[in-house]
């Protein structure tokens, strides 16, 4: 469909944080309320700059995935809506902290990762090394091949042995 035909949505809408209302129901879905006539629910949450920017540029989304719009800074928003918000990100983003890299070994297309997590030992499979991320404060993400994230701290943090992987593989 061309983004001249009528009925598609080609506008970025920002949401003003005073405007809204965010809110788990009993079903423990996350709600929206736009002012006093906008209500949606249940809602999801994306960050568009999950490693750079995770606290700006929130797309709020229907159940069918329909971008009700963006959130600049959720920072913003008043205590009970950010709590909500927050808690729903932190469920969407769930990523496990590399305490060590035992092996790493690369076979068929696959890189595997053993490591120990906070979460416990981990077998991760990376597709290829553009899901092994490099970010501009020294940590690296890890994102396997179901979409989960390991987050590596910065090599100073890690043990000699983790270090020598890590610098392999980068």
């Amino acid at each position: 469909m061309a983004a001249s035909e009528p009925g598609m949505k080609n506008d970025l809408r920002l949401l003003d944080p005073k405007l809204l209302r965010l809110r788990v129901d009993e079903f423990r879905r996350l709600n929206l309320e736009v002012g006093i006539e906008e209500r949606y629910g249940p809602v999801r949450a994306v960050r568009c700059l999950p490693l750079t920017q995770p606290y700006e540029f929130i797309s709020i989304q229907d159940d069918e995935g329909e971008e009700v719009g963006i959130i600049p800074d959720l920072r913003d928003l008043e205590p009970d809506s950010r709590r909500a918000l927050e808690a729903e990100l932190e469920l969407y983003y769930l990523k496990a902290q590399v305490r060590a890299i035992h092996k790493v070994e690369a076979r068929n297309g696959v890189i595997s990762w053993d490591v120990t997590t906070d979460l416990g030992a981990k077998m991760v499979h990376v597709r290829d090394r553009q899901n092994i991320r490099p970010l501009p404060d020294g940590r690296t993400v890890l994102t396997d091949i179901h979409g989960g994230k390991y987050e590596i701290p910065p090599p100073e943090e890690l043990d000699e042995k983790s270090r020598g992987w890590l610098e392999i593989e980068m």
